[in-house]
């Protein structure tokens, strides 16, 4: 990682208690940037940067809302064209944390803490991130600028926004062209699952909504948990089980008063296929990889029942057992696209199965050759 800019602000505001009311919020301003090139303010933002996406720091994945009148993109807008000055940038960070007094002064349970501001490249891709550190031991601030980040105990994220600048402008330049994804995101936030709607202004500030439908997130789960087996050789054996596995478990939440499906459980899932001897190893992984590219599970997401029935799978078996499929449904279809093609032509109906994997085919050859 690469850092360009940082700047940290402080959010005052304490919650309601005891039917007490809560702390009017206001902010402690940081008037200039902090030295980039630190130890200190690198540390500190590689550490935010690291628990990014972890387990207990799964994000949702969005795009900014333009219609809903928010002024932190316009102020991003303004930081990119002026090609990273400071002053924009500190300008920038001054608009969203404006928006953030503003906003969590409605909730009376929302909560102050310092919000870092960074402007940084990692893997050749530019990206914006802020994220709320709250007060604990350990932290050693003085005038806003962290001066042992050793002592820093960053366990969890309470609140955070990153933007992938890069992908951004992409999005924004092909906004009008036919073949952009109207799904496509560029940001994601992390918020705690407690007290979502004191949590939610963190995001009303910087102008964030989803963006993912839930068809898209259910598809989505289904993969990940199929390619997180199928990937690794020790697991691929597991790979149809962990995929009836994870069938059964949507179909299960279909079945609640609230048909949501939590990344949590799907993780627990997982735990409790693999294989003992794989366990310390890869216990709780799955989180962290569902929660990343291309599948961006966030922590809890509604059950689509139309994508459920299309992942079940349908049995089918030859005149006196001579053969037998199980396929997947969303793979049989009546098109040449489709990987298992239905040509109904009456008594001469058949089934064609296209996109054989390197390793079938291997079989395939061995057992023609074994005919002699």
């Amino acid at each position: 990682m690469e850092l360009h800019k940082a700047v940290i602000h402080e959010l005052i505001k304490e919650p309601a208690r005891d039917g007490n009311p809560a702390i009017e919020a206001h902010l402690e301003e940081s008037e200039q940037l902090l030295d980039a090139e630190t130890e200190a303010t690198i540390s500190l933002v590689e550490s935010i940067q690291s628990l990014y996406g972890t387990k207990g720091n799964s994000s949702s994945q969005g795009r900014f809302d333009f219609d809903g009148g928010y002024t932190f993109p316009a102020q991003l807008n303004e930081y990119i064209d002026s090609n990273g000055d400071d002053d924009s940038f500190l300008e920038m960070s001054l608009n969203a944390m404006a928006n953030l007094v503003r906003e969590s002064a409605s909730q009376n349970f929302a909560t102050g803490g310092y919000i870092v501001f960074a402007f940084f490249t990692q893997n050749g891709e530019d990206f914006v991130l802020a994220a709320m550190v709250k007060k604990r031991d350990g932290i050693t601030l003085k005038n806003l600028v962290p001066e042992t980040v050793q002592e820093v105990d960053l366990s969890k994220l309470h609140q955070a926004i990153k933007i992938n600048i890069s992908r951004y402008l992409l999005i924004l330049e092909a906004e009008d062209r036919e073949n952009v994804d109207a799904h496509a995101t560029y940001l994601s936030f992390i918020s705690p699952k407690a007290n979502s709607s004191a949590s939610g202004y963190f995001i009303s500030a910087f102008g964030c909504s989803d963006a993912i439908p839930v068809g898209i997130l259910t598809k989505n789960a289904i993969s990940a948990v199929k390619s997180f087996f199928s990937e690794d050789e020790r697991l691929e054996h597991l790979a149809s089980r962990a995929y009836d596995n994870v069938v059964g478990y949507l179909e299960e939440t279909l079945r609640r008063d609230d048909p949501s499906c939590s990344l949590d459980e799907l993780n627990h899932l997982v735990n409790a296929i693999i294989p003992p001897e794989l366990s310390d190893e890869l216990a709780d992984s799955f989180s962290v990889y569902a929660n990343q590219e291309p599948y961006f599970l966030p922590e809890n997401f509604y059950t689509n029942s139309s994508e459920v029935k299309k992942a079940k799978r349908v049995s089918l078996k030859g005149l006196e057992g001579a053969w037998s499929l199980n396929v997947e449904k969303r793979f049989l279809g009546e098109s040449i696209n489709d990987d298992i093609q239905f040509i109904d032509s009456g008594s001469r109906s058949e089934i064609r199965i296209r996109n054989l994997s390197d390793k079938i085919i291997e079989q395939l050859r061995e057992v023609m050759s074994d005919r002699g």
